[in-house]
Parts: C-alpha cells; sequence; structure tokens
C-alpha cells in the first residue's frame, strides 16, 4: 500500500509554489513585529521608575559616611516618636515597610540642608531657653 500524498512531495520539490513564499515572507515579517512590540515592551518597563516598596532603599550602605549626632535624650525621645507616629505610617501607606535608619537620617540631614536658616532658628532659641 503506498502512501496517497507521495505524489504531491514530488511536486511540491520540483515546482516551489509562489504562495507558500508569500506566507513564509509574511509570518517573517510577523515574527519580526512581535519581537520589536517585545523589544518595546521591556524597554517601557525598564524606563518606569520602580514604586518606593519595589526599589530598596535610597542608596548602598557602602555609601554612607558614620558620624555621630548629639542631640539631649528628650529631642531624641520626641524623634523616635514623631518617626513611629507619622514618619513610618507615611512611609507605609506607599509600601515601604523596610525603611533604613540610613535613609531616615539622611533625609533628616537633607532636610537641614534644604532649611539651615530655621536650624540657626532652633540653636539660637535653645539657647535663649536656658
Amino acid at each position: 500500500m503506498s502512501n496517497p500524498f507521495d505524489d504531491l512531495e514530488g511536486e511540491a520539490a520540483e515546482s516551489p509554489n509562489t504562495g507558500d513564499d508569500e506566507g513564509t515572507t509574511e509570518a517573517a515579517s510577523a515574527d519580526e513585529s512581535l519581537e520589536s512590540a517585545a523589544e518595546e515592551d521591556a524597554n517601557a518597563v525598564e524606563s518606569m521608575p520602580a514604586s518606593p516598596a519595589e526599589s530598596g532603599p535610597a542608596f548602598e550602605y557602602d555609601a554612607v559616611r558614620q558620624r555621630p549626632l548629639y542631640a539631649r535624650g528628650e529631642t531624641w525621645d520626641a524623634f523616635e516618636k514623631k518617626l513611629r507616629t507619622t514618619i513610618t505610617p507615611t512611609l507605609a501607606r506607599e509600601d515601604v515597610v523596610d525603611e533604613e535608619t540610613r535613609e531616615i537620617h539622611d533625609a533628616v540631614l537633607r532636610l537641614a540642608t534644604e532649611e539651615p536658616e530655621r536650624i540657626a532658628e532652633l540653636v539660637l532659641e535653645a539657647r535663649r531657653e536656658e
């Protein structure tokens, strides 16, 4: 018993069908379009800023310069209370639950740098009180 499609293989090998070539070209073009779209999607994802919760600490520990901060106990207590009651909950609302102490300290020093006049006022107030 012979294969009824044996004769089709011979015909296809002798005279290639131009319709098949067009299909192959269209398939290749579609593949290229899909690849291009995938690359664009990947580039879009890379260019999107990560959410604060997913990005991890703002900077690595090896970027830190440790220096002592000297403050009165009551000042530290007030700061730690604000950290627990205001700062940490605000970060948590943005899904940041893994804040690092270095990030908080860095933010405090950046705030002080942005408002140096206020720092001077606070020092003068403290001297006048005592």
